[in-house]
């Protein structure tokens, strides 16, 4: 599920009811994802890693979570972003490593902690109400390069306090399936 292409890795947890599965989600991540409430999750304990190949990496933007309350008769779509900053130290499990494809490690800003807990309480007012919503990952990256190679393997990875391990959300997915290699020479722009 990448729209537009590694630009926007789409990663939900829905209010409506746990995770979105997409085709790529494998069925023991949506096993190990299914004690998680992101109405209820604890922010300061969820992580994102984010792999992607060499050659690539994540923009100066970088990463985003946008927290979404979709359209409904009596109230407009509600969209709001919180702060994403790289978590250094805490080595990441060797099983999510892989030769030339550097991993990156996320978790919410500490300054967007309580307005992420904010939300949560407003999306779980809006779920009483039968409105739904999400909770997704933006991933901004750049080329290094003018050179697109045959294949563009991206990974993402989540825990929280209940997986208490990072699961893949979907791993070693190939963007030139999804796209063309103008497409991804569009949407991922090289490196300033």
């Amino acid at each position: 599920m990448i729209r537009p292409p590694l630009t926007h890795a789409l990663i939900a947890l829905c209010i409506a009811g746990g995770l979105t599965a997409c085709d790529i989600t494998s069925a023991r991540t949506l096993w190990a994802l299914r004690n998680v409430d992101p109405l209820t999750t604890a922010p300061e304990g969820i992580r994102l890693a984010v792999r992607v190949p060499q050659g690539f990496r994540p923009s100066p933007k970088g990463i985003t979570l946008i927290g979404t309350l979709k359209e409904t008769a009596s109230a407009p779509e509600e969209s709001v972003t919180f702060a994403i900053q790289r978590s250094e130290g805490g080595a990441l499990p060797a099983w999510m490593q892989r030769p030339g494809a550097p991993l990156y490690s996320y978790k919410i800003s500490e300054s967007d902690l309580d307005r992420f807990r904010k939300y949560q309480h407003k999306a779980a007012l809006a779920k009483a109400s039968n409105r739904d919503g999400s909770i997704s990952v933006g991933t901004e990256v750049c080329r290094l390069s003018d050179e697109i190679p045959d294949s563009v393997l991206v990974s993402v990875f989540i825990k929280t306090v209940e997986t208490e391990q990072f699961v893949p959300l979907f791993e070693d997915q190939d963007l030139t399936e999804h796209a063309t290699e103008e497409e991804i020479a569009e949407t991922v722009p090289l490196c300033l």
